[in-house]
C-alpha cells in the first residue's frame, strides 16, 4: 500500500488543480492507460500465439518425418520377422533359401543385399549368389553379437555399403529351431537414400536441421550431411536424451553456444531417435518484428491521443464555467438569468435545460398542486387497490381506493374504512408475517398473499408495501398497493399440471428409446447368420477383458477355430448347407463357453473364436479337444474333406498375461499362426503356442 503522506499530497495536488487540469488528466488518462495496456496484453498474446505457431510447425514436421521413418523400419522387420520363421530359411539349406532372398531383394529396391549366416556367423547363402573364399565371417560384428545375445531383432549403426558406396544399415533376425533354439540369423542390408532425400526435403526455416540418432546417440542421418563424420556422438544434447528415453514433445536448449528451439519424436521400431531444430532467434524473428512494429503504433497513438485529449478538455472547461457563473446568478435570486447557447451537444443541451428550469421555477407551485391533483385522480381511477394504514399492527385502514373496496367485495370504501386490515387477510400468520417485513425492511415488493372478501371467499393477491416516517421521524404509516393476480395463479396451477403430464410422457417416451436403443445395441454385436457375438463385439470383448487381466495380471486364454475344407464342402452341398453348417458350429461353441465370462464370436467366413478370460493354457487345450469332439460328433457329412468324412475343425490356442507393452492384436497373432499350424499338420487338431506370447513357440 502507499504511504499515507503520499496519498495526501497526491490528494492535495489534485484539489488544486483547476477543472481545465483536471479534464486533461482525466481525458489523457482514459485514452493513453488503455490504449497501452491493450497494446501490452495483445503483443503478449500475439507474441504467444506466435512462438506456438513456430513450435507447433517444427513438431509437426519432426512427427510426420519421424512416422514415415517408422514404417519404413516396420515394413523392413515385418518382412524380415515372417521370413526367419518359413521353413525355407529356418532349413539352412542354401538351394532352399536361395530363391525366397531373391524374390525379397527384388520386391524392395532399398534392399541391397540379403545374407544367412551361421550361429558361428559364417557365411550360408548371399541373395546375389555370389559365396567367397575363403566365406565372410560376421561374428565380429555388433549387430550380430547383439542379436546372438539377446536373441531379438537388432539393428545396426549406419554404415557405408561395401556394394553401393552410399549409406545404410543392416538389421540382424535370429533363425530359431522347432525348439526355438537359433540356428542362423538373416542380415539384411538397407540403404538409406530414400530416408535422407526425405529428410533433407523437409525444411525447418532457413537454417534449421533434422537429423537421426541411433540407440548409443550417434548421428546417423543429417539434413547437412557435412555434419556427418563417422557417426558423431550427441548424446549429452538435451533433445538427443529425451529420444533415448523414448519421449516425444519440444525444448529450448543451448549448444556450443547457441540457443536452438528442437522439436523430437521416438521411433519404436528402429530404437531410434528424430529431433527438428532451429536456431531459436530464427524462429522468433518474425514475432520479435511483429511485438516492435505493435510498440512504435502504441506510442504513437498515445501521444496523438493525449494531444486531442488536451485540446477537447481545454474547450469542455471553458463553457463548464459559463454554467457556472449563471448558476451563482440564479442562486442568488435572479430568475431571469440563463445562458448562451453556442452548440446543441450534451453541454449545449445542459445549458439549455437549465434555462427551461429557469423559467419553470417562476410556476412550481401550481405546477406542485396540479401535480397532487392528477396524482389523486389517478389512485382514485386505477383498477389495482391502494391503502393507507397506522404504523401499528390491529389499526383501521386510514385510505383506501375505489378499486379496493371493489376488489374486497363492499359497495363503498366509506364501508371498508370502518374495518381493520387484519380481517382482510385469509389467516393471522400471513397479516403477522407482511407486517414483520416491513418493519424490518422498510419495503416489501410484490409478495403474494390470500385475501379474505367480504363474502368469506378468498382471492390472491400481490402486494407492494412501504414504511414511511413524519418529519421528526416519531410517526409512520404504511402505503399498500394490491393486485388481484387469481386468474394468473389459476393458469400458473393448470400450467404447472400441463407440465407434471407433459414430464410424464417424456420419461415414457425416454424408456421406450432406451429399450429401443438397447435392442439395436444387441442386433449391432450380433452376426444375423449364427446369433454369436459378431467380428466387432468380438474386438470390444477382447479389448476390455485384456484391460481387465492386465489390472489383475490374470491369464487370458484365446481359441482361433477354422472349418476343415470350408470352400470345398460349400461348393459341393451348396450355400444354404454351408449356411446350416457353420450354424451348427456356432450351437457348439456357444454350448461351450460355459461361464458369464467367456465369449463364443464368429470372427469372420468360416473362422470362429472363443475368449476365456482367467483360463491358462491346460483349460484352454482340455476345452479345445471337446470342441474337437463335440464338431465331430455332429456328423456332418464332408466326403470332399481330407482330414476325415465329416465335417471337421482345426484350433490355435494361445494364451498370456498382459503386460505393459503388449496389446490384444499380439494374443491374436499367436492364437491365428498356431491355428495355421494346426492346419498345416493336417487339419482336425489344435496346436497351442507356448505362454511368452511368441508366435513361433508351438
Amino acid at each position: 500500500m502507499l504511504p499515507a503522506t503520499l496519498v495526501n499530497k497526491v490528494s492535495n495536488l489534485w484539489l488544486g488543480l483547476n477543472l481545465r487540469a483536471k479534464l486533461s488528466v482525466c481525458l489523457v488518462g482514459m485514452t493513453v492507460i488503455p490504449l497501452l495496456l491493450t497494446t501490452l496484453i495483445t503483443g503478449y498474446n500475439g507474441e504467444k500465439a506466435l512462438a506456438r505457431l513456430v513450435i507447433d510447425h517444427n513438431w509437426n514436421a519432426a512427427l510426420h518425418t519421424a512416422d514415415d521413418v517408422d514404417r519404413v523400419f516396420y515394413s523392413k522387420m515385418n518382412m524380415l520377422h515372417l521370413a526367419a520363421a518359413t521353413a525355407e530359411i529356418k532349413s539352412m539349406i542354401p538351394a532352399k533359401q536361395l530363391p525366397l532372398l531373391k524374390q525379397m531383394t527384388e520386391q524392395d529396391e532399398d534392399i541391397v543385399i540379403i545374407v544367412v549366416a551361421d550361429t558361428d556367423g559364417n557365411l550360408v547363402t548371399r541373395s546375389d549368389a555370389r559365396m567367397s573364399e575363403p566365406r565372410t565371417n560376421y561374428s565380429d560384428r555388433n549387430y550380430f553379437q547383439t542379436m546372438k545375445a539377446t536373441g531379438q531383432t537388432v539393428i545396426s549403426e549406419s554404415i557405408i555399403s561395401k556394394i553401393t558406396g552410399v549409406p545404410g544399415i543392416v538389421i540382424a533376425e535370429p533363425i530359431r529351431g522347432n525348439q526355438q533354439e537359433i540356428v542362423g540369423a538373416m542380415l539384411i542390408t538397407v540403404e538409406l537414400n530414400a530416408l535422407i532425400e526425405h529428410i533433407n526435403q523437409t525444411k525447418i526455416g532457413q537454417t534449421g536441421n533434422i537429423f537421426l540418432v541411433n540407440q548409443y546417440g550417434q548421428i546417423i542421418m543429417h539434413s547437412d550431411e557435412t555434419v556427418i563424420v563417422e557417426n558423431p556422438d550427441v548424446s549429452g544434447w538435451v533433445p538427443v536424451k529425451a529420444v533415448l528415453e523414448k519421449q516425444t514433445g519440444w525444448i529450448a536448449y543451448e549448444v556450443n553456444g547457441e540457443k536452438k528451439l528442437a522439436a523430437y519424436s521416438y521411433i519404436p521400431n528402429a530404437g531410434w531417435g528424430l529431433v527438428a531444430e532451429q536456431p531459436l532467434k530464427e524462429a522468433l524473428e518474425y514475432v520479435t518484428h511483429v511485438k516492435r512494429t505493435g510498440f512504435t503504433m502504441s506510442v504513437v497513438g498515445a501521444l496523438l491521443a493525449s494531444m486531442i485529449g488536451i485540446m477537447v478538455a481545454g474547450k469542455m472547461a471553458k463553457r463548464i464555467t459559463n454554467i457556472e457563473a449563471v448558476t451563482g446568478q440564479l442562486a442568488a435570486g435572479n430568475l431571469d438569468a440563463s445562458i448562451r447557447i453556442t452548440a446543441e451537444d450534451e453541454i449545449g443541451r445542459l445549458g439549455r435545460a437549465f434555462n427551461s428550469m429557469a423559467a419553470q421555477l417562476k410556476a412550481s407551485s401550481a405546477e406542485l398542486r396540479d401535480s397532487e391533483e392528477r396524482y389523486r385522480s389517478l389512485v382514485e381511477n386505477t383498477n389495482v387497490g391502494v391503502y393507507r394504514k397506522s404504523g401499528e399492527g390491529n389499526s383501521c385502514i386510514e385510505y383506501a381506493n375505489p378499486a379496493l373496496a371493489r376488489m374486497l367485495g363492499y359497495s363503498s370504501v366509506e364501508d371498508l374504512l370502518k374495518t381493520c386490515a387484519e380481517v382482510h387477510f385469509f389467516d393471522a400468520e400471513g397479516f403477522a408475517q407482511l407486517a414483520k417485513a416491513v418493519e424490518q425492511q422498510g419495503t416489501v415488493k410484490d409478495q403474494e398473499i390470500v385475501l379474505r372478501k367480504k363474502d368469506g371467499t378468498c382471492l390472491w393477491g400481490s402486494v407492494t408495501a412501504a414504511k414511511h416516517f413524519d418529519e421528526k421521524r416519531d410517526l409512520y404509516w404504511i402505503d399498500s398497493i394490491v393486485e388481484d393476480i387469481t386468474e394468473r395463479k389459476m393458469a400458473e396451477e393448470s400450467l404447472r399440471q400441463a407440465h407434471a403430464e407433459l414430464e410424464r410422457k417424456v420419461q415414457e417416451r425416454t424408456q421406450e428409446l432406451q429399450l429401443l436403443n438397447e435392442t439395436l445395441y444387441q442386433i449391432s454385436v450380433q452376426d444375423g447368420l449364427t446369433e454369436i457375438a459378431n467380428r466387432r463385439y468380438f474386438d470390444e470383448f477382447l479389448g476390455r477383458e485384456w484391460q481387465r487381466a492386465k489390472r489383475e495380471q490374470q491369464p487370458v486364454a484365446l481359441i482361433m477355430l477354422d472349418v476343415d475344407w470350408f470352400k470345398r464342402y460349400n461348393d459341393t452341398y451348396g450355400h444354404v448347407a454351408g449356411d446350416q453348417c457353420l450354424q451348427k458350429i456356432a450351437e457348439v461353441l456357444q454350448s461351450m463357453a460355459k461361464r458369464p465370462a467367456d465369449l463364443a464370436a464368429r470372427y469372420g467366413g468360416e473362422e470362429f473364436a472363443l475368449i476365456l478370460p482367467n483360463t491358462n493354457a491346460a483349460g484352454a487345450e482340455e476345452l479345445g479337444n471337446q470342441i474337437l469332439e463335440a464338431v465331430r460328433k455332429l456328423g456332418i457329412i464332408n466326403e470332399t474333406s481330407a482330414a476325415g468324412a465329416v465335417v471337421t475343425v482345426s484350433l490355435g490356442i494361445a494364451t498370456c498375461i498382459p503386460s505393459e507393452n503388449e496389446g490384444p492384436h499380439k494374443l491374436i497373432r499367436t492364437a491365428d499362426q498356431a491355428l495355421y499350424h494346426a492346419k498345416e499338420a493336417g487339419r482336425n487338431q489344435l496346436a497351442i503356442a507356448d505362454s511368452g506370447m511368441d508366435d513361433k513357440a508351438l
